[in-house]
Order: C-alpha cells, then sequence, then structure tokens
C-alpha cells in the first residue's frame, strides 16, 4: 500500500470510528501488527476531532485490552461522527511528521493549531463530555483558582511541596511561555471546559509532582494519560493522538513502552481521586508525601523507570 493510500484509510477510520478499541488493543499485546497500530491510533484521532464523547468508552476499553483486564462490547453511540475538515488532517500530518529532534515548545504550538481546525460544534461536544468525569460539576461549583504564585512559594522548607513546585517552576519556565497566549481563549470556552483547562494549564505543576510524573519524555506521556483519565484534557488527547499516529507509521524501538505509558496513565488517572478542584495553596507546607496521603493519591507506577530498572540488574 502507498503512503497515500495508508493515509486515505487512516483518515476515514479516524472519521468513522468503527472498530473494537479493546480487541485491537489486546491484538496488540499478542502481537505489534502495523494495521493494528494504525487501527487504534485512528480511534485515539476519532475521540479527540469527531468524538469527544466517547473518550471513557474508548480509552477504558483498550487500557483493558492492553493491561489485560477484561475488555467490554462498545458502547452505543449517542452523536454521529462530526466531520473531520482537510485544514485538520493537513496540520496533523504535519505535527505527526515532526523530526525528534524537535523542541516541546514548537511540538505544543503546532499541536495547539490543530484545535482551531475542529468542527464548531467539538468545544460544545467536549463540554457535556467533560460533565461524565468525577468531582467535575464539584470542583467548577468552587470556582476558579489563580496561577500559581512563586514568589509564595519562597523560603519554605526544602522538604515541602511549595518548594519542590518551586525547583519545578524555575526548571519548566520557558514552557510557561508557550501556553501562556492562550490563557484568554481558554477562558471564553463553554463550561465547564474554561474552568477545566485552565486548571489544568494552572497547576499542572503540582498535579504531575503529587501524581509522581518524572520531567522524563515517557513519564510525559504518561502524564497526558493521567490528565485524560482525571478531567477528559482535550490537548493531552490530541498529543496522544499524535504520538500514537507518529508511532503506528514510524515503528520505534520500544512502541510498547510508549503504549504501556499511555495506558498506565489514563488507568492512575482514572483510578486518582479527583484532583482539579485541590486547593494547592492550603497545601504548600506539607512533604510531597503528605499530600499524597491526604489526597489519597498512589503515585505513578512508572514503566519507564521500571524498565530501566531491570536493564541495571
Amino acid at each position: 500500500m502507498t503512503l497515500v493510500a495508508t493515509k486515505n484509510a487512516f483518515e476515514a477510520m479516524a472519521e468513522s470510528g468503527v472498530g473494537d478499541a479493546g480487541a485491537l488493543a489486546l491484538g496488540l499485546r499478542r502481537e505489534m501488527t502495523s494495521l493494528g497500530l494504525r487501527a487504534l491510533a485512528a480511534k485515539a484521532v476519532h475521540v479527540v476531532a469527531a468524538a469527544p464523547e466517547r473518550m471513557i468508552d474508548i480509552y477504558d476499553n483498550a487500557a483493558a485490552g492492553w493491561l489485560g483486564a477484561a475488555v467490554f462490547p462498545p458502547r452505543f453511540r449517542t452523536s454521529e461522527p462530526l466531520p473531520i475538515s482537510r485544514d485538520f488532517w493537513t496540520s496533523f500530518w504535519d505535527v505527526a511528521n515532526l523530526p525528534p529532534q524537535t523542541s516541546s515548545g514548537e511540538f505544543a504550538q503546532r499541536t495547539l493549531t490543530l484545535a482551531g481546525q475542529l468542527h464548531p460544534l467539538a468545544n460544545e461536544r467536549m463540554a457535556v463530555a467533560a460533565l461524565a468525569y468525577p468531582g467535575a460539576v464539584e470542583a467548577v461549583a468552587g470556582g476558579a483558582r489563580g496561577p500559581l504564585d512563586l514568589a509564595a512559594l519562597t523560603g519554605r522548607s526544602p522538604a515541602s511541596l511549595a518548594y519542590a513546585i518551586h525547583q519545578a517552576a524555575v526548571t519548566a519556565a520557558h514552557a510557561d511561555t508557550v501556553f501562556h497566549d492562550i490563557r484568554p481563549l481558554l477562558r471564553q470556552m463553554p463550561p465547564p471546559l474554561d474552568y477545566i483547562n485552565l486548571q489544568v494549564l494552572q497547576s499542572r505543576i503540582p498535579l504531575g509532582l503529587v501524581g509522581g510524573y518524572s520531567p522524563v519524555w515517557l513519564d510525559q506521556v504518561a502524564f497526558g494519560g493521567f490528565l485524560m483519565g482525571q478531567v477528559g484534557h482535550h490537548y493531552s488527547a490530541l498529543t496522544t493522538a499524535v504520538i500514537l499516529s507518529a508511532i503506528s507509521v514510524n515503528r520505534p524501538p520500544g512502541l510498547e513502552l510508549v503504549l504501556e505509558s499511555i495506558f498506565r496513565g489514563w488507568v492512575h488517572g482514572r483510578a486518582t481521586p479527583p484532583l482539579i478542584g485541590v486547593p494547592w495553596e492550603e497545601l504548600w507546607d506539607l512533604r510531597v508525601d503528605q499530600v499524597r496521603e491526604a489526597l489519597q493519591v498512589v503515585p505513578f507506577d512508572s514503566p519507564y523507570l521500571a524498565a530501566i530498572r531491570r536493564q541495571s540488574q
């Protein structure tokens, strides 16, 4: 099959969303085929561009198939898939084909452009879908919180959550500029997307620290799965769809570890109590382990770090 024919077939799968995500993931666990990978990646694109209300159904099932849990028949659709524009596909393939040395900032900027090329009804359907996540209604009712105040985090114990957040924020300061300009746009999204997306953007550092996600790339891939499992975070779903599509075409070494990270992150997000409405400023002086205990968070068991430990034995 030519590259053009492969892309056309992929786009058709993504637009229709047909297929059983659990069966696909289960099949890939048994044998890693190019066709199976493309079909699973197409399901991920279907979720972000055509049917956001199917995220829980598709990812719960795919994670179950990959991780050896019980799969289930796909649930009945409640709405027809939205059409995916030619502009979206052009930009999508551009992002999926970015070279490995592309900076995280450029990747984020290019991925954000995809959100602007979705169908006009996509945000409305994402907003309805977001309310299906535990804690979403309660968090929105609690009101929006401001961005991290780095000045308020200084001068605290080196063992505190505040100190850890300050150190991580200073390290990641350059990355914040990528998302700074989109904050006004997030505030204009329909509720609860305005609240959820802004809160994820502003609290991603404490979420990652308390969740146990390291800065290494594969753990950040898993963190995207976590945010999807927690609140259906659409930017994370976009990046996940791009990553899955890229590995389905390029077949890089260690692609099984990418799938393991995504699906373990998703399951971790689904199993962790809702964190979107946590008043982090009330927890600044606690140690990270104390914060986890207070919030009932089990830290992420990184497949990447587990693989590193196995190699060193």
